[in-house]
């Protein structure tokens, strides 16, 4: 009985097997990056942040039990947090192939079979074939077994390629996410799958230009977004999550296309006992021996017989943020084309004649003397929308410039966090050695004097010690608090000066 068991359950064919190449379209939601700081830039070999990824697909669903195959996902997909929906039976079992072609992989799967090794004389353009076994690699090397004996891979001097017979079973040009269902008919269906995918980082960076005359500024600022996957996601729609989330660490199951690495006689000598391997028995061919060839083609029309291209429109401005819970969303108004292992930069907002208040600003530590510190100019705004802005800023750096004449001077550069409604924001503008601190330390008492050597009166702005520190006593001038610091806040007439004095407490 049991062997009947055993008979008729190899007697089940398989499920059936359907494909979707790729999606018909697809939305891209990013989340940045937590621990990686507003000065630090984006590096594509590791970014930290991640993507919602959502895609609709048109795929033939097989009646009874298939086995239905979503190419061209994400290599960093998070395979538990894929959903499909749309699919008449539902999802019964999901899987990750994360086997993708590559060489390496190609020498892993045809171990211990044949393949017709190539070989180009470099001299003379000589070509020749002869059949050979893999008898070890890729790790550190391809050990092949001919006619000849035991040799390596690129090591004979001439060019050399394996050409192989067929693609091994399992392996895949793109990454894949298949799943299990079962239709009670055929149908055509449109589905939607949505699942999270490492690799993927923004940032902003805000330009400002000072309009001439002073007193605003007109405030552009670019949505960078990175791609590390070897995906790409052309006409996507795309949203920016700027705030911070709830993440905890998940495993993921990347798709890596292994590189495939020839050293000459990896094993140390060329007389290394090599583990022999038994060839499979040839097996039929599937194919014939191929090559992947890439070609492009220019085509040149002669100087003066084309019309240049009309100049295409202007990009609609971008929409402001919206609520996601306690996160903002910013929406780019139109679909873009991410690419593999790249950046692309979008605009993210414009706001213009933006009103601003030019402070000097200097910080310095209760418990340590300072001579001819310089004060940082600093343009402070107000976000809202009586000064022009009123919109949350996510955190980036900054860019500030000054017309003069027919050109523009850089000013500073600098970084601005999360700015949310109603706080206030800073751009850096330079260093001024026109207005210099100094403070001198006896004991528990503290001397400061403060010099301007502008022809015209600044406002100052001194911070002393730290967020949170103990309220200094006897101070000659009234301290306010200012980003949870002491300070000093005064307006210094040209080529003036003022002092000031505390003391310790206890």
């Amino acid at each position: 009985m049991f062997g009947l068991a055993v008979l008729l359950a190899a007697a089940v064919p398989p499920a059936p097997t359907a494909a979707s190449p790729g999606p018909e379209h697809v939305s891209l939601t990013i989340y940045r990056d937590p621990s990686r700081g507003r000065q630090q830039a984006m590096d594509l070999r590791w970014l930290g942040g991640f993507a919602l990824v959502t895609e609709t697909r048109r795929i033939h669903v097989p009646a009874g039990d298939a086995v239905l195959r979503f190419e061209g996902v994400a290599d960093g997909i998070i395979p538990a947090s894929a959903i499909v929906t749309g699919l008449p039976g539902g999802t019964i079992e999901k899987n990750r192939d994360a086997r993708l072609l590559s060489p390496a992989a190609l020498i892993d799967g045809t171990l211990g079979r044949e393949v017709t090794l190539r070989r180009t004389d470099r001299k003379t353009g000589k070509v020749s074939e002869e059949r050979a076994t893999i008898v070890a690699g890729p790790a550190h090397g391809v050990v092949l077994r001919t006619e000849s004996g035991i040799e390596t891979l690129g090591c004979s001097g001439l060019g050399e390629s394996p050409r192989y017979d067929g693609v091994p079973q399992g392996l895949s040009a793109k990454p894949v996410l298949s799943v299990l269902t079962h239709s009670p008919q055929a149908m055509d269906a449109t589905v939607s799958l949505s699942y999270l995918a490492s690799g993927f980082d923004w940032s902003a960076s805000y330009v400002a230009n000072v309009v001439p005359g002073g007193g605003s500024l007109d405030l552009f600022a670019w949505l960078t977004l990175a791609n590390s996957n070897a995906q790409a996601f052309p006409d996507a729609n795309v949203q920016a999550v700027a705030g911070r989330i709830e993440r905890q660490n998940i495993r993921e199951i990347a798709a890596r296309a292994a590189r495939l690495e020839l050293h000459c006689y990896p094993l140390g000598t060329t007389t290394s006992d090599l583990p022999v391997i038994e060839p499979y028995s040839r097996a039929p061919k599937v194919a014939e021996a191929y090559d992947i060839v890439v070609t492009g083609a220019r085509r040149f029309a002669r100087a003066g017989l084309v019309a240049p291209a009309a100049p295409p429109p202007p990009p609609p401005p971008p929409p402001p943020p919206e609520d996601l819970g306690d996160l903002k969303l910013y929406r780019v108004p139109e679909a873009v084309d991410v690419s593999a292992n790249g950046q692309k930069q979008v605009a993210l907002l414009v706001q213009h004649h933006v009103a601003f208040d030019k402070v000097y600003r200097v910080h310095l530590y209760s418990w340590s003397a300072a001579s001819g510190a310089a004060a940082s100019a600093v343009l402070r705004m107000r976000n809202e929308e009586k000064s022009g802005l009123g919109i949350p800023l996510p955190a980036g750096t900054t860019a500030l410039y000054q017309p003069r004449g027919d050109t523009k001077l850089l000013l500073g550069l600098g970084t601005m966090g999360d700015t949310a409604k109603g706080e206030k924001a800073r751009l850096t503008a330079g260093i001024s050695r026109q207005i210099l601190v100094d403070q001198t330390v006896q004991g528990r008492d503290r001397h400061v004097s403060v010099t301007n050597a502008n022809a015209y009166p600044v406002r100052i702005e001194i911070a002393i010690g730290t967020a949170g520190e103990q309220a200094y006593v006897d101070t000659s001038a009234p301290l306010e608090r200012i980003d949870g610091i002491q300070t000093w806040n005064l307006t210094l007439p040209a080529n003036g000066s003022a002092k000031l004095d505390y003391r310790l407490p206890r």
